[in-house]
């Protein structure tokens, strides 16, 4: 904190999460457990940091799919996800003065931009009012090849997303993917994140966060620095933006050698696994 103090940094903090993916959907009875677990965390970070004025919300970890609360059961609605889950976490974590961002996936392959629109106005409609919705691109992601999204189509998807935002007041922003779709979790190349980036504002986010799964010593962040990404739509005040800081650029930097860290403070040795979060 007092080093995201001193660089003019705000943290975001994560709430609860017990490991699981929502493959299958929860029920009523397991979300009221989630919610209540949320709460109690939501209760004990404020109570630490309720007064450091750098954090500037908390983030909700479950990747929220249309596709597992849309006919896979019954019971599996967009409105018995928001009234048991969504609503009260979000609205806890708002009435403390902290914003509340939320990331979702979603996958082409089982999706129209039409059906994921309606899916996020369902939740809005039902009470799920989130400062920010982060949407992930999935360009780095396959299920056996099939790839999650494309360059070609995702910008489809994102728009769709954002107008349902727009349309209840929520701010819109993108979750970009750095790494390869193969297994290697490498970083991509330059060129696919550039156009990502041009994408993703085109769409019309205002912000674009992005993380990177890469093993740290091999293509992790210390290939990053040595790129020259640009975004045709956000060029110039990605430019005024640097400009106006008095932290030296990448390129300034490479005479101190990079450290890397684990979420747990401890230092990060090349070959471990740690996840990386940019901000363009």
């Amino acid at each position: 904190m007092e080093a995201a103090n001193t660089a003019g940094t705000k943290l975001w903090l994560g709430l609860y999460y017990n490991g699981e993916n929502w493959y299958t959907p929860p029920n009523a009875e397991q979300l009221d457990t989630l919610t209540s677990r949320n709460l109690k965390v939501l209760e004990e970070i404020h109570s630490l940091y309720g007064s450091e004025s750098v954090i500037e919300g908390v983030y909700i970890p479950q990747e929220i799919a249309r596709y597992y609360w849309d006919g896979l059961r019954n019971d599996a609605t967009p409105e018995m996800l928001t009234e048991h889950f969504l609503k009260l976490v979000t609205e806890a974590a708002q009435a403390k003065g902290w914003k509340v961002m939320a990331a979702p996936f979603y996958n082409q392959n089982l999706e129209t931009p039409e059906k994921l629109q309606s899916f996020f106005e369902k939740l809005f409609a039902a009470g799920f009012k989130p400062d920010i919705i982060a949407m992930q691109d999935g360009i780095g992601a396959n299920d056996a090849g099939k790839l999650h999204a494309e360059i070609a189509t995702v910008g489809n998807y994102e728009r769709a997303v954002a107008q349902a935002c727009k349309k209840y007041g929520i701010e819109f922003w993108v979750d970009m993917e750095l790494f390869r779709t193969d297994d290697s979790h490498a970083l991509a190349d330059s060129a696919r994140i550039s156009a990502q980036l041009d994408t993703a504002y085109a769409a019309g986010a205002a912000k674009v966060i992005a993380y990177d799964l890469a093993v740290l010593g091999n293509a992790g962040l210390d290939s990053l620095e040595k790129w020259n990404l640009s975004s045709e739509s956000n060029a110039s005040s990605i430019i005024k933006r640097r400009n106006a800081k008095t932290s030296p650029r990448p390129s300034d930097r490479k005479q101190a050698p990079l450290k890397y860290y684990k979420p747990d403070g401890a230092r990060a040795q090349p070959g471990q696994r740690v996840k990386k979060f940019f901000l363009f």
